[in-house]
């Protein structure tokens, strides 16, 4: 869990697992833009930590969102 680090701007929500095949996680943006904005932003990072490119990123529009 990330504790008290600060979200990006524009990332509502992040759910994050490990299953039998590997890491999992659903992130809800508050627009693609916001999205694309972080994905680039942080590319550099990601590239110095060695870490395995998504083998699957989904994008759609969210027409229900409810945290209980």
């Amino acid at each position: 869990m990330d504790g008290d680090k600060v979200a990006p701007e524009g990332r509502l929500s992040r759910i994050a697992g490990i299953d039998g095949t590997g890491a999992r996680m659903i992130e809800v943006w508050r627009s693609s833009q916001d999205a694309r904005a972080f994905a680039e932003q942080s590319a550099p990072a990601l590239a110095d930590a060695q870490l395995p490119a998504p083998s699957r990123v989904v994008g759609f529009d969210v027409t229900d969102y409810v945290v209980s």
